[in-house]
C-alpha cells in the first residue's frame, strides 16, 4: 500500500520556481496542435498527452501541488483546453495512470501526430513537471528517459533537455 501526499497549502514562491514558470509561460507562446487533424484526432492526441504528463506528475508516487500547477498550465495554455474539457482529460488520464503498465499507448499516438519539434517541446514540458519542486526522484527520471526513447531520442539529447547549462553552442 503506498501513501499519496497531496500538497495545496503553504506554497512557497522561491526564484527558480519562479524561473520554472517564466519558462513554461515562453513555452507556452505557440500552439502546439497539429494543423490538418480533424476533431477525433485531436482529441486521441491530447488524451495521450495528458496521459504522458499525468504520468510524470505520479512517477514518484507523490503528488505536488506545484506540479499539478504545471500541468493545468499546459493544458489551459498550450493545449487551449477550457477547464471543463480539461478536468475530462484529467480524469481520463488518472484512471490510466492507476492502471498503467506501459508508456507505449500514448508514446505510439505522440509520434503518429507530433514532428520532431513538438515532441521536443513535450519532453521540456515533462522534464519542467519533474523539476517543479526542486527534486528530481529516480522513477521521474526513468519515466523521461523512458518516454524519451520511445519518442526518437537518444540519451544525449534527452540529457541535453535536463541540462541546457551544458549545452555547447
Amino acid at each position: 500500500m503506498s501513501i499519496v501526499y497531496y500538497q495545496y497549502f503553504v506554497v512557497r514562491i522561491n526564484h527558480s520556481m519562479v524561473n520554472i514558470l517564466n519558462s513554461i509561460r515562453s513555452f507556452f507562446s505557440s500552439d502546439s496542435t497539429p494543423a490538418g487533424l480533424d476533431e477525433e484526432d485531436k482529441d486521441q492526441l491530447n488524451q495521450a498527452i495528458i496521459c504522458l504528463l499525468t504520468e510524470m506528475v505520479k512517477a514518484d508516487y507523490v503528488e505536488l501541488y506545484i506540479e499539478k500547477l504545471v500541468l493545468n498550465e499546459h493544458l489551459t495554455k498550450r493545449l487551449n483546453l477550457s477547464r471543463a474539457k480539461a478536468n475530462k482529460y484529467l480524469a481520463h488520464a488518472n484512471i490510466s495512470a492507476q492502471v498503467s503498465v506501459s508508456l507505449k499507448p500514448q508514446t505510439q499516438i505522440i509520434n503518429r501526430f507530433l514532428n520532431r519539434r513538438d515532441k521536443h517541446a513535450l519532453m521540456v514540458q515533462l522534464w519542467q513537471i519533474a523539476s517543479a519542486d526542486g527534486e528530481i526522484h529516480l522513477l521521474e527520471t526513468q519515466t523521461f528517459y523512458q518516454a524519451g526513447e520511445q519518442l526518437g531520442f537518444n540519451k544525449s539529447q534527452l540529457d541535453r533537455i535536463c541540462h541546457p547549462e551544458n549545452v555547447i553552442n
